[in-house]
């Protein structure tokens, strides 16, 4: 009789379901892999999980609060996964603003490179991590960054002076500067007015960032200067990541993994298209002249020590480095 109970109580045991763990996602745009390359990593990340205890649930648009508010909540472990903006934990590691300086990487590749092959990452996770926070990788959201304007097609930095762009922060604020324009500090859901009332005459993004808007309707010229890698940051709860089994952990990793991978497959997908998406809605395609771009290294060089400590920088600086060689 006791062989039979405990027969029966183990066959329960093994017949039971698993607990599902819930995996929260918020982004600041659209869930929409057709238009969104941070969609794209969110499907990739969850397919990874198909048949794992996780189950995913995204949370699009802010609907979880502003940068700021994810950021606090992700801290706290009130989020697992956030989408987030790469300026956003400047303040607790400040050396992640070399994630954004202008033109410290030839390329998407090349920053890919870097972070793999070398110990910024971990250097950027230092602080964060005690505070709640791991720094998991880093999605695209298009092309390298250009210009967009209202009305001149620039091909020199001559062609900047006149203009003011929209800056995300003091920092993209300073490089503007440097590059001969001037600029004003604007908030992404205040861009729109911004540009119609005369208050900014474009702003320095990817040039799917207009397309997927409809900006294009007043921002008529783009011009693809190279400037950075259009970088955004995956953000994880330490807390709950680190209450993981070691195999959770894992799976976590993978999915992370295969979001970037998806990431990646539809910027190259999306990189055939979007010249001529730009030419169906009337936008005018300008390139720098010969050297121009080279001019505007020169004159943006000096901005990297101002928004950099020293050895933060001296660490980029090596990093890419060993990398080219």
């Amino acid at each position: 009789m006791k062989h039979l109970v405990m027969t029966t109580l183990a066959g329960l045991l093994v017949a039971a379901p698993a607990f599902a763990i819930d995996v929260k996602i918020a982004l600041n745009g659209a869930n929409d892999p057709e238009t969104n390359a941070e969609a794209a990593f969110i499907e990739g990340f969850s397919e990874a999980l198909d048949g794992t205890e996780f189950t995913v649930s995204v949370f699009p648009s802010n609907t979880l609060g502003s940068e700021r508010e994810r950021f606090d909540q992700i801290a706290q472990g009130l989020l697992e996964v956030n989408l987030a903006t790469a300026s956003t934990p400047y303040g607790m590691s400040p050396m992640m603003r070399g994630v954004a300086l202008p033109f410290m990487f030839e390329s998407a590749d090349e920053f890919d490179a870097v972070m793999a092959q070398t110990d910024l990452l971990p250097m950027m996770n230092e602080p964060l991590l005690p505070n709640g926070i791991r720094l998991a990788g880093f999605n695209y959201i298009g092309m390298p960054i250009g210009i967009h304007n209202t009305s001149v097609p620039v091909t020199t930095m001559e062609d900047l002076q006149g203009l003011r762009l929209r800056a995300l922060n003091a920092e993209q604020l300073a490089y503007i500067q440097a590059l001969g324009a001037s600029g004003t500090v604007v908030s992404w859901a205040e861009v729109p007015n911004a540009i119609q009332t005369g208050v900014a005459d474009g702003y320095l993004n990817p040039p799917n960032s207009a397309i997927r808007t409809g900006h294009t309707e007043f921002l008529r010229h783009f011009t693809q200067a190279s400037i950075a890698p259009s970088t955004r940051i995956i953000l994880v709860s330490e807390d709950w990541y680190g209450a993981l089994s070691d195999e959770e952990q894992a799976q976590i990793d993978a999915a992370i993994e295969a979001g970037i991978t998806a990431n990646r497959e539809w910027i190259e997908n999306w990189s055939g298209i979007v010249e001529q998406r730009h030419v169906d809605a009337g936008v005018t395609l300008s390139t720098l002249e010969e050297g121009e771009r080279e001019d505007m290294v020169a004159a943006t060089r000096p901005t990297w020590d101002d928004v950099m400590e020293p050895d933060h920088l001296q660490a980029f600086i090596d990093a890419v480095a060993s990398v080219r060689d």
